[in-house]
This record gives C-alpha cells, sequence and structure tokens, in this order.
C-alpha cells in the first residue's frame, strides 16, 4: 500500500509585545524604602500554528510559556538611560530575542517611558512598588499539505479539465476559421508580395504529431497563429475545442 505523508514550510510571523501595569495589590515592603521602587517582569511565549493550506484553517495548536524575569530596582534607575538598559537589557537577554534587532531596543525604551509615566499617575501616589509587564510573544506557522488531499483534489481538477477539453469543436466554426496557409522558408518569404504574404508562413513543427511541418506543403492555421498539419488539427478539433498550444476556445 502506497504511503502518504504531509509535507509542510515554516514562517516566523514576527515577534510582539506588550508594556503595560498590571492591576495588581499594592506592595508593602519592610523595611520602607529610601524612593518608589519599579518592579519589571518580563515573559516569553512562543505560539505555534498549523495552517492547512488546502482548507485555509490556521488552528493554534500550542502556547508554550518559557520563562519569566522579574527585578526590582529604584524609580531613579530609569532616568539614567545608560544604567536602565544595562538592566532591562541584561533581562532581555534571557530570552530567545536577538540583541542586535529593533525589537530589542524597542522593548527596553517602551519600559523606560512606561515605568516614567506611571509614577505621575495619582492612582499610584503612596505605592512603594509599581508593576511594569512586559509581554512578549514570538509566532511560527506551519504550513500544511496533506498529500492525500493534494492527490484528491489534483485527481478531481483533472477530470474536470478532462470533461470541459474533450469537447469537440463546432464542425461549421472549424470549416471558417481555420485558415489553409502555405509553408514556405524564411528566404522565400522575403521575396512574396505583401498581397500574398499574408498566406504564407514560415516551416514549424506541429506539436501534435510532433513532426516537421514541410515546405511547400500547406498547413492549417488557427485563429490565435499556431499553425498544424491540417489533418492533425482537423482531427484535434473533432475531439475538443481548444488549440493544443495555448488553449484559445473555438465554439463548441
Amino acid at each position: 500500500m502506497a504511503s502518504y505523508s504531509s509535507s509542510f514550510s515554516h514562517q516566523r510571523d514576527g515577534l510582539y509585545h506588550d508594556v503595560y501595569q498590571p492591576r495588581t495589590r499594592s506592595k508593602r515592603l519592610y523595611p520602607i524604602p529610601q524612593c518608589v521602587q519599579i518592579e519589571v517582569t518580563i515573559s516569553f511565549n512562543l505560539i505555534t500554528r498549523h495552517h492547512h493550506c488546502l482548507t485555509d484553517r490556521l488552528v493554534t495548536v500550542s502556547d508554550t510559556h518559557f520563562r519569566q524575569e522579574s527585578r526590582r530596582f529604584d524609580l531613579q534607575v530609569l532616568r539614567n538611560q545608560d544604567q536602565a538598559y544595562q538592566i532591562l537589557g541584561a533581562m532581555l537577554r534571557r530570552f530567545p530575542i536577538d540583541p542586535t534587532s529593533l525589537t530589542f531596543d524597542v522593548v527596553i525604551g517602551k519600559i523606560i517611558r512606561h515605568g516614567l509615566r506611571i509614577s505621575k499617575w495619582g492612582s499610584n501616589v503612596g505605592r512603594q512598588v509599581l508593576p511594569v509587564r512586559a509581554k512578549l510573544w514570538e509566532i511560527v506557522t506551519r504550513h500544511l499539505v496533506d498529500d492525500r488531499a493534494l492527490l484528491r483534489r489534483a485527481l478531481a481538477e483533472s477530470a474536470l479539465l478532462t470533461n470541459n477539453t474533450m469537447v469537440p469543436a463546432n464542425e461549421t466554426s472549424v470549416k471558417k476559421m481555420l485558415k489553409r496557409v502555405r509553408v514556405e522558408d524564411r528566404d522565400q518569404r522575403q521575396d512574396v508580395q505583401q498581397s500574398t504574404k499574408k498566406r504564407r508562413v514560415e516551416a514549424e513543427s506541429c506539436t501534435i504529431c510532433l513532426e516537421e511541418i514541410k515546405v511547400g506543403s500547406s498547413a492549417s492555421q488557427m485563429p490565435c497563429s499556431h499553425m498544424f498539419h491540417s489533418g492533425c488539427i482537423e482531427k484535434w478539433l473533432k475531439q475538443s475545442h481548444y488549440c493544443p498550444l495555448c488553449r484559445f476556445e473555438l465554439p463548441k
């Protein structure tokens, strides 16, 4: 019995992030710190999705929580760009994030700005610790094609194409639209007067029988300008109403 498999490809859809202040109860620290503290928590999730190409269906198959890192330090540190970048950068490097990427710098910048912004909110007055949460997640999509389903579709499309193709052309239309031409070589054509040139064409091969159309013989030309042996194309059009080369359609 033949075995079938699923072919697939991976696509990394991107790294996303969100920086916000979570709704948590105010922490009381003992001994009481001399200045307000900022507590930064960074988490990272990897989301894997399967895209079933034939049905265009997207399914989330796993949402893996990698790890979570927290660090608490004085709010004043955020006002020192270099010191804040050093602390937050060390935290981010624990996650699968490229430190040379734009996202790396953007997340650090957002944490700094958000921490300084919430320190001015009236709702945070009197809090000893201001929480800031940075959620990062990456989405990886696996595009799946079930070979069995693909084979079924190909067979169905082939059957449909065959049914549509194997319809003979209208006999009257064939007589009107097929043009008799005389085959000549290139040198001979240059000497032919313009008035008779329309009925003379250069020698080429018949793509139905794959044999050369000999110079000096007569051939038949479709309205799309493709040329064949007269007997070959007439027999072909009794089975199909399409040009064998470009699928130009004659009346059925």
